[in-house]
């Protein structure tokens, strides 16, 4: 038989003692996971089922912007640079303001409209 010490056994029981806070603590703690989930919280807001005396953990902050173009932060992000000149999905409108019925003069070697092609000055051939 084994003997033990009045400290010996002071020791143990104080073990003990810890042991049995530390079981009812997580008793505790399931009894709030499962009336959380009966509730219909999702498993996330069931992790921070002991946060109630801690602060509540913050969440990462979301990138900040970045133009490659320019090289700087925070202005705005390289898709919405104003230095990058994008094409428009139409061609522009035309600036000419004659008559509707009126024939333009257009060159079929230039291939622009302002002069015949009789009249064009390129002395080009293709």
């Amino acid at each position: 038989m084994l003997l033990l010490s009045p400290l010996q056994i002071d020791f143990l029981n104080s073990v003990i003692v810890d042991l049995q806070k530390k079981n009812q603590e997580l008793k505790d703690k399931l009894e709030t996971m499962a009336a959380a989930s009966l509730n219909g919280n999702n498993p996330s807001e069931l992790d921070n089922y002991d946060s109630h005396d801690k602060q509540p953990a913050k969440k990462k902050p979301p990138p900040r912007l970045f133009c490659d173009i320019c090289d700087c932060f925070d202005l705005h992000d390289t898709e919405d640079c104003p230095t990058q000149m994008q094409m428009p999905d139409s061609p522009p409108h035309t600036t000419y303001h004659g008559t509707k019925g009126e024939e333009r003069p257009y060159c079929d070697i230039c291939e622009v409209f302002g002069h015949w092609t009789d009249s064009c000055n390129d002395d080009q051939t293709f």
